[in-house]
């Protein structure tokens, strides 16, 4: 814990000098990436700190219970910020952020492994739950008081990104930090109703069914996979973000607990998401990093440009 105060105090300094900062997570934002920019949001504004917090994509309306989930915005505007600090990205491309921006001072918190991370400082910390896991440390280290609001987006963050505790990054550390965050008056069950279960629309249910009843599992490899075209995508009008979670219910269609999700958003665009566990012994995040992308080891994804048909054949020489 010592090295990653350091990069705290680091980043402190940082912070001292910077009079506006842009807080930025990646595109299709998970509740991890929302929540662990709302955070910091919230505590650089106590600060009289002028924050922008930025993101890509609009996040689910799910996730408006969250403080300050109506100051997001999804364009950076004419803004000249002082210092970035970029959470949760895995690859720096999925930011979306003009590379003008990009000269000056740049903070990463991430709990991706180490990929395509930029940083004066990078905190990079893949054995944490999530990356809402890493900013509370933060806020133990700075002595800031997590109150009700702080406790709801951390929690929400380390909720979500640990699969409601069932991942294999839930540590006795994480739930210490849960078991604080509860006493605290944050309602647990909301927030697995709002990131793990929430009802879904009607058009969002349809994509699920479809995805769902086309599901394989190719025999030699014991890859369980299914696909999205874009004519489907646009018809039942869905977004990237509708389908958070959907390779771990693929996943378990495999006896090894593999899983693949391919959807072509964009004609010849596809976007990969590959889910594992630990009993299977297999390593996406490898298989992502050879497409171009990044994740962890049991969770990963990657965008490849062609077809479907191309795609799969590629994931499945190189499982």
């Amino acid at each position: 814990m010592s090295e990653l105060y350091q990069k705290f105090q680091q980043m402190d300094e940082l912070l001292k000098e910077a009079k506006t900062v842009l807080v930025a997570a990646h595109e299709n934002p998970d509740p991890d990436a929302v929540s662990s920019v709302l955070t910091l949001h919230y505590v650089l504004k106590k600060q009289n700190i002028n924050s922008l917090p930025y993101l890509p994509d609009a996040p689910s309306k799910n996730l408006s219970y969250l403080s300050g989930f109506f100051d997001i915005r999804n364009e950076i505007g004419s803004l000249n910020p002082d210092l970035l600090i970029c959470l949760d990205y895995g690859d720096f491309k999925r930011l979306r952020i003009p590379e003008s921006l990009c000269s000056g001072k740049i903070i990463t918190i991430d709990h991706h492994i180490e990929s395509d991370q930029r940083g004066d400082i990078k905190i990079l910390e893949p054995h944490f739950s999530s990356t809402a896991e890493i900013i509370y440390h933060w806020l133990k280290y700075k002595g800031i008081s997590i109150d009700k609001d702080i406790a709801t987006c951390l929690l929400t963050g380390i909720v979500s990104d640990s699969g409601g505790f069932r991942h294999v990054s839930t540590s006795s550390q994480t739930l210490n930090i849960v078991s604080e965050l509860l006493l605290k008056g944050v309602s647990l069950n909301r927030i697995i109703h709002r990131t793990l279960i929430s009802g879904k629309s009607l058009n969002v249910s349809q994509a699920w069914g479809e995805v769902l009843s086309k599901t394989q599992v190719d025999p030699e490899t014991n890859l369980a996979y299914s696909w999205m075209g874009v004519d489907d995508f646009k018809r039942l009008k869905v977004r990237l973000i509708d389908f958070d979670g959907i390779t771990n219910i693929i996943s378990a269609a495999s006896s090894v607990n593999l899983g693949l999700f391919l959807v072509e958003y964009e004609k010849g665009k596809i976007k990969g998401s590959l889910r594992s566990e630990p009993s299977g012994g297999r390593d996406v995040v490898k298989i992502a990093k050879s497409l171009g992308g990044g994740g962890h080891q049991y969770a990963a994804g990657f965008q490849q440009e062609g077809n479907i048909d191309e795609v799969l054949k590629k994931v499945l020489k190189l499982v």
